[in-house]
């Protein structure tokens, strides 16, 4: 395919007219795992190519001994040979005038130094000659609608509307299929080790495809964060993108460096940096199966009220559990839906949500069923409903037939979701008479459908909401005077600031207890007059970053001679529990009243750039692990929903009869240093613990900051 004759470079992965498989042995010309057998298999129409030296004359097959002997230019390369032999194929192949090659090759950063040198031969040859890349370490594409694929192992052709991206050939190959419940795909590409062709070429390539109304991500590691979020965020408003981070544990991170050569970043960074783009997350393969099919089925709910309606009250019970637990809430019916129902229920039963509907049923179902169903859908107060029905086997139980009415029902009230669980002995035959329209969906559990709506429904909202910049406090900081103490820091080749810290965020704006500095008993003396007692002792030294755990701070000093007697003291016990530590002098600040002690932070994710996060204070930080965590620059509501997601915040609003803390000033400062760690890039971390949050003031009483 001809540069001009393309709009996108990928076309000439996706779309080739011509292909040349290099490396291909004799022995794979018929073999079942083969990318020639595959191709072929799948309805190919285009010209094929092998290039092999040492193979001659094969019936039907143009095989050439080198690239420079091909009779016609070639779109696109596979390449399937040693890895020590791929940097020379692929100059062969910009000699001759291909520009695309997917490089099958393992053993690259996946491997070894040896593989990590060679990998970083190919990405040279990549910005020398003009080459796009896919892999090395993929088994490439697959194009339904082209009917190709550069697939060794056969792949299911689909129309499904879903672009897949994946770092892993699973989920080409067969992830569709698990369970033996399609939920397929026409587009998919594995990008192996994205030496070149990433996440963000793919996302932009599908955004401009009419095909795909759906996105799926694999990821391990996600090089360019930021050029992600921004790619997901503009895609997501029109385009839902579902996404799945492998490698979440610790043990998961290294084998994704062992798989892919990539360094996996935290889970909890990807976690926001999804959250930020309108990325709908899945916590596992299924899931993201799951979802993806759902949002391919239906459009999102435009709310989290469901209804349901089910053959069995235990089955009720079982929904209305999974909904709480989804974050979601039973609808509430409407006088005229129960008005509508009640000639069909006897007197006695109370007509509510969840709805118990055998007994209408069991009398004349044909009636019954539907006009449960359209009763429920109509509902202005329903967004959606869980639909659990018996699958007995036909033609014995043709009467209690429900798959008709369900994909019909479904079908005219596209925008509230019909959720479906099933039991009985024929739930295979029933889920492929309901789910053969595409208007609703079997669930493998009334869990999955639940949480399937919620992250639906809140899709939905992440689309409604406008999270621009929004109103961020900080334009009042005082710039020139940060720089210069970052400046002073850098020239000193100081990485950990503690007095230094304080300094830059009071010029941010933020409230500090009163503070001083000395080197001296002397001077300490002098200063402490400054400021009003009770105070408090802190070491500063760039050997210590955990004040309490050497020793270095003394609290509740109440007069001048505790003050002096505490300076000593504090003084010995260090040196006794870090011995030979630089000791640069003492800071002296005054005790803050009592409050909520609040945790701000921020860091620079190499990934992803800038987060901030918000969550418990104190020393026991690390062990309540309450916090949440967004990537920088965050809005006004950004802010104020995390501190919703942690546990700290149902104490700032006032719990059990306390009265309600300064959560504006929580607000505030978690704006401003997010907006220092965005403004200033020579800072790697920022730690504010404790803040303390009192009924009108927050205050901040110890910081450290990163270099």
């Amino acid at each position: 395919m001809n540069e001009d004759q393309t709009s996108h470079f990928l076309d000439a992965f996706f779309k080739p007219r011509s292909v040349a498989i290099i490396g291909l042995s004799r022995s794979a010309i018929d073999a079942p795992v083969s990318v020639l057998t595959t191709l072929k298999d799948f309805g190919y129409g285009g010209q094929i190519h092998v290039v092999n030296p040492s193979m001659k004359g094969v019936e039907g097959i143009n095989v050439c001994a080198s690239l420079n002997e091909l009779p016609e230019p070639v779109d696109l390369a596979v390449i399937s040979v040693e890895r020590s032999s791929v940097p020379g194929v692929l100059q062969e192949c910009a000699d001759n005038g291909i520009r695309s090659a997917i490089v099958i090759t393992q053993g690259f950063a996946d491997a070894d130094d040896e593989g990590r040198q060679l990998q970083e031969k190919l990405v040279a040859l990549s910005k020398e000659r003009g080459l796009r890349i896919l892999g090395p370490n993929t088994i490439g594409v697959t194009n339904a609608l082209e009917r190709f694929t550069s697939s060794f192992i056969e792949v299911q052709r689909d129309n499904a509307p879903v672009g897949q991206v994946a770092q892993s050939g699973l989920f080409m190959m067969g992830h569709h299929r698990m369970g033996n419940d399609p939920a397929g795909f026409c587009l998919s590409i594995d990008l192996g080790n994205t030496c070149d062709i990433n996440f963000v070429d793919v996302l932009e390539y599908y955004e401009q495809d009419d095909n795909v109304r759906v996105i799926q991500c694999h990821a391990e590691a996600i090089e360019d964060g930021r050029a992600f979020v921004d790619a997901a965020s503009r895609i997501s408003a029109s385009k839902p993108v579902i996404a799945l981070k492998a490698g979440k544990t610790v043990t998961g991170q290294a084998a994704v460096v062992s798989h892919t050569g990539a360094a996996a970043g935290a889970a909890e960074v990807y976690r926001a940096a999804f959250g930020k783009a309108g990325v709908v997350p899945a916590e596992d393969a299924e899931e993201l199966r799951l979802l993806t099919k759902a949002f391919v089925t239906y459009r999102p709910p435009i709310g989290r009220r469901v209804a349901v309606m089910s053959f069995s009250g235990g089955g009720n019970i079982l929904a209305v559990d999974a909904i709480e637990k989804a974050g979601l809430s039973l609808a509430n019916l409407s006088e005229a839906t129960k008005s509508n129902l009640r000639n069909l229920f006897p007197s006695w039963l109370n007509l509510e949500n969840p709805l118990d509907v055998w007994i209408p049923l069991s009398k004349n179902f044909q009636t019954a069923f539907p006009t449960v169903l359209e009763s429920l859908l109509g509902d202005e107060g329903v967004d959606g409903v869980i639909c659990i029905y018996c699958s007995y086997p036909r033609p014995k139980y043709e009467l209690f037939d429900s798959s008709a009415h369900i994909a019909a029902i479904a079908g005219k009230h596209p925008e509230k979701p019909v959720m479906c669980w099933s039991y009985g002995l024929d739930i295979e035959g029933f889920t492929r008479d309901i789910e053969k329209d595409g208007t609703a969906m079997v669930f493998p559990s009334l869990d999955d459908a639940a949480k399937t709506f919620a992250k639906m429904a809140d899709y939905a909202a992440h689309r409604q909401r406008r999270r621009g910049a929004g109103n961020r406090p900080g334009s009042d900081a005082r710039d020139a005077d940060i720089e210069a103490v970052l400046q002073r820091a850098v020239g000193a080749s100081q990485s950990y600031l503690f007095k230094e810290s304080l300094e830059i965020l009071e010029s941010c704006g933020l409230q500090l207890a009163p503070w001083r500095f000395a080197t001296s008993a002397d001077e300490l003396a002098a200063k402490a007059k400054e400021l009003s007692y009770p105070l408090c002792l802190k070491i500063v030294s760039s050997d210590i970053v955990h004040k309490t755990d050497s020793g270095g701070i003394k609290l509740g000093i109440q007069d001048d001679a505790g003050l002096l007697e505490s300076y000593g003291q504090l003084k010995d016990d260090v040196f006794a529990r870090v011995p030979g530590a630089g000791i640069s002098g003492v800071l002296v600040q005054e005790m803050a009243a009592s409050g909520i002690e609040v945790m701000i932070g921020a860091k620079r994710d190499p990934h992803f750039g800038p987060c901030v996060v918000v969550g418990t204070g104190g020393i026991h930080t690390e062990i309540h692990g309450d916090y949440a965590i967004r990537l920088a620059p965050i809005s006004e509501d950004e802010a104020y929903e995390m501190l919703e997601e942690t546990q700290v915040s149902r104490i700032l609003s006032g719990f059990r009869g306390e009265p309600p803390r300064h959560v504006a000033g929580v607000v505030d400062a978690l704006l401003r240093v997010s907006r220092l760690v965005c403004t200033q890039p020579w800072i790697k971390e920022i730690d504010l613990n404790p803040l303390i949050v009192g009924e009108t003031e927050t205050v901040v009483v110890d910081a450290r900051i990163i270099l």
